[in-house]
């Protein structure tokens, strides 16, 4: 699937991508379940990749 967002879409998904990783990097600390740690882990490395995406012009095709 291909994606088109103009500058001001991308800025607000690459906040909005950094705000949730700050919040996973504090609850994946927190948490004390292995299996709740190890899906906040998952969440968080798919949250990276899709950030290295929005963050690489080429990967979207500019």
């Amino acid at each position: 699937m291909d994606v088109y967002l103009d500058p001001k879409e991308t800025e607000l998904l690459t906040g909005l991508l950094e705000h949730r990783l700050e919040g996973l990097h504090r609850e994946i600390h927190h948490t004390d379940s292995r299996s709740f740690k190890a899906e906040l882990k998952a969440e968080e490395a798919l949250a990276q990749e899709v950030l290295a995406k929005l963050k690489t012009p080429a990967a979207m095709g500019i």
